[in-house]
This record gives C-alpha cells, sequence and structure tokens, in this order.
C-alpha cells in the first residue's frame, strides 16, 4: 500500500496553507498516520502551469500509489472541502507563480471534459470530520487554476495507467499567520484542526482498501 499526499509551493513570496500542512503532517506526523507513516510520501508541487503536468506524471510514475490525495488552499473557505471532479480546463484568473494565465486551455487535449474522483466514502467523510468538530462539505467546483489541474492530470493518470487507484483532493482554508501576514478578513482554520482533517481523510481510505493490515 502506498499513499501520496500532494501540496503546492506558494504563488508568490508569501504562504501556501497547502505546502505548510502537508510538510507538517511529513515532518510530525499525527496520531492517526504515524501508524503507517512509512507507506505515505509527501510531495510538493510546483506552481506553474506549464511543467505541473510532467511533474505530477513522474511523480505518481516513481511512487505508484493506491491514493492519492492532492491538498490546496481555498482562500475565503470556512470549511474542508472535498472535491467531486476536476475538468479539463485551465482559465487562470490570476497569474501562477511563473507569470501564467491561460485563458481556456485544455489540460491535457484529446481527453475527457471531466473526471470524477475515485475516492471511498466521500460524502461519509463530511459526517466523519463534522464528528470530530470539523467543518467540511462536498464541493462541485474545483475552480480553473492550478488545484483542478493537478487533480485532472491525477485522475487521467489513474484512467490510464492505474484504474483501480484512489484520487481525490482536498480544499483547505487559510491558517492564522496567513490572516495576519495578508487576509486581514479571511475565514482560517487553525493548523492543528486542518492537520487532524487530513488525516482522518488518509486513515479513512486507507482503512477502507486494506482494513486489515492496519486494524486496530
Amino acid at each position: 500500500m502506498r499513499v501520496l499526499i500532494t501540496g503546492f509551493e506558494p504563488n508568490d513570496d508569501g504562504l501556501n496553507a497547502s505546502e505548510l500542512v502537508v510538510l507538517s503532517l511529513r515532518d510530525n506526523p499525527t496520531q492517526e498516520l504515524n501508524q503507517y507513516i512509512n507507506d505515505v510520501d509527501f510531495k510538493i508541487m510546483p506552481g506553474n502551469t506549464h511543467i505541473l503536468g510532467k511533474i505530477v506524471d513522474e511523480t505518481l510514475k516513481a511512487v505508484a500509489p493506491d491514493i492519492c490525495i492532492g491538498v490546496g488552499q481555498a482562500r475565503g473557505y470556512n470549511k474542508i472541502a472535498l472535491e467531486r471532479m476536476a475538468k479539463n480546463l485551465r482559465y487562470f484568473v490570476t497569474l501562477d507563480k511563473a507569470g501564467n494565465a491561460p485563458k481556456g486551455e485544455p489540460i491535457v487535449s484529446n481527453a475527457p471534459v471531466a473526471y470524477w474522483h475515485s475516492l471511498l466514502e466521500q460524502d461519509n467523510l463530511v459526517t466523519l470530520l463534522e464528528s470530530h468538530n470539523i467543518p467540511a462539505k462536498v464541493s462541485n467546483d474545483c475552480g480553473t487554476h492550478l488545484c483542478n489541474q493537478v487533480f485532472y492530470h491525477a485522475l487521467h493518470w489513474k484512467e490510464t495507467y492505474k484504474p483501480n487507484m484512489k484520487v481525490g483532493f482536498v480544499h483547505i482554508p487559510a491558517l492564522p499567520e496567513q490572516v495576519i501576514k495578508y487576509w486581514a478578513e479571511s475565514p482560517f482554520m487553525p493548523m492543528e484542526m486542518t492537520r487532524k482533517a487530513l488525516s482522518l481523510i488518509i486513515d479513512r481510505q486507507i482503512q477502507s482498501v486494506t482494513p486489515s493490515p492496519y486494524a486496530v
């Protein structure tokens, strides 16, 4: 069993909540993750639309995960958001880190318009998180920026090379330090709550795919 968790580097000189939380889970695993941390790979993705697909493909080929969960920050959100689908569209309202702003280009030429996520029990994950007093929702729109792009690339790779792979994407709110430094009016979620949410999601996926080796 291999698990891949991805985040994003900042698009500017600031902070990216997904990078900070993913690296925090790597360097200081929660109780939920610690039992199988040797089976989990963590990767921070670049903020350049033109090289992102290549990096995703290379990472998936190298890791060959059974479960792949992307994480991205969503400024303005006050809940953990589990994304339902990725669409084959790049339409950037804001520049990526390399200064690119595609306006209506496909992510992968001659590929499906969209893919559904393949996580197990997605709706039940909201209930699980709420039972731990973590606000959560299922989202129907992953946007058209880098988060949607990495989600689409992962799902396209799954369909091409590993149909049984479980793929999902989670948007997380800003962290308190981002509100303090940059976005005074933005909703936020404390680091420990976000870490707990992602750990519960990952744990549930692993338990659903291979219940016996990790049963406690």
